[in-house]
């Protein structure tokens, strides 16, 4: 399936609310795919599917983009804050492991 993937609203512990691809075995080694500037979840349209078999595939819409939380000013993206987010996410998903896709 290449497309549109059913996201779902987590709430994380840093205050804001992501938009959130989950796909694959729960019990599978967990891949968090980040999106780059200005993209969202889609850009891993064509991977989710290829990895979705043998891996958790994770893939959310990062604060400020799409529907997920957008704080106001420039301070609430710092890298500090983005970083608390994936391991935020990670804690709210169960994924104590994870392997970071990631570009920009």
């Amino acid at each position: 399936m290449v497309g549109d993937f059913e996201q779902k609203r987590v709430a994380l512990s840093t205050g804001v609310d992501l938009d959130v691809v989950d796909m694959g075995p729960r019990d599978a080694p967990a891949l968090v795919f980040l999106h780059g500037f200005p993209e969202s979840h889609r850009t891993w349209r064509h991977q989710l599917p290829h990895f979705a078999d043998r891996f958790r595939c994770i893939a959310p819409d990062q604060r400020g983009y799409r529907g997920s939380s957008k704080p106001q000013g420039a301070d609430s993206y710092t890298p500090d804050k983005l970083i608390s987010d994936v391991f935020a996410l990670a804690d709210a998903l169960g994924v104590e492991r994870f392997t970071v896709v990631g570009h920009d």
